[in-house]
């Protein structure tokens, strides 16, 4: 599904557009003339998919936004496919997905409450590597994304800047949504503080789209989700809360 001239919508699930399996998350295709990355892997089950929805493309990156199972359960799937991909996320969310750490991830419990099959799995992604806040990666063509650490929803969560001659867009994970929603869950690693934090940096940025990991898409004056959720922490509420 062609969403702007260098992103495709490759997978998505059940609190989504129901392209692949129904545990996925919005999974991007983002294309420079030099070569392309994946945003996000979905939950593995649904990689066949998502690769047949890749097409000709060969992608070099498979950035992902955190850890949770619905993003980054494909990681060890897509590597095994894409020898060549290289597999990155921000720390310490790199080693729980490098070494399939399910506790970590906040897996067991959202198996226990019903949110995945019991016999659902994280399989390990050894290729998993450490992306660092601010690092740029090079697509070509004009075309570069930057990490921007976001935690809040999860230790580790990650939101990546597309920026290309005239558009910028970000690809927000499960920090923020349309209309300024965020993703608080009662988990070890997500901190309310560190989230305003996170949401009051975002809002500074001016983009065009909204690439969100579930939910709607916004393709226009986007900056207005990102500062509707800044808002309402600046009064001392919090915003609506969504999965």
């Amino acid at each position: 599904m062609r969403l702007s001239e260098h992103v495709d919508l490759v997978g998505s699930g059940a609190a989504g557009f129901d392209l692949t399996d129904p545990l996925d998350c919005h999974v991007y295709l983002v294309r420079g003339e030099r070569a392309c990355a994946l945003i996000d892997a979905g939950a593995g089950r649904g990689a066949e998919a998502i690769l047949a929805n890749v097409g000709d493309a060969v992608p070099e990156y498979l950035l992902l936004t955190h850890g949770h199972a619905d993003h980054a359960g494909g990681a060890a799937g897509l590597a095994r496919r894409l020898p060549g991909l290289r597999v990155l996320a921000g720390p310490p969310a790199d080693r729980w997905i490098a070494a399939g750490d399910e506790a970590m991830i906040s897996l067991d419990r959202a198996r226990a409450g019903g949110t995945y099959p019991r016999d659902y799995v994280f399989p390990a992604c050894p290729r998993a590597a450490p992306i660092a806040d601010g690092t740029r990666v090079d697509l070509g063509g004009g075309v570069m994304l930057r990490a921007i650490a976001t935690p809040g929803h999860a230790d580790g969560h990650t939101c990546y800047l597309l920026e290309t001659p005239g558009h910028r867009a970000l690809f927000s994970g499960d920090c923020v949504f349309t209309g300024g929603r965020v993703s608080l869950q009662n988990l070890h690693d997500c901190r309310v503080p560190e989230y305003a934090a996170s949401l009051a940096r975002l809002a500074e940025l001016d983009v065009d789209a909204l690439f969100p990991g579930h939910h709607e898409i916004s393709l226009n004056r986007a900056r207005r989700h990102l500062t509707t959720a800044r808002d309402l922490l600046a009064r001392g509420l919090l915003p609506e809360s969504t999965t």
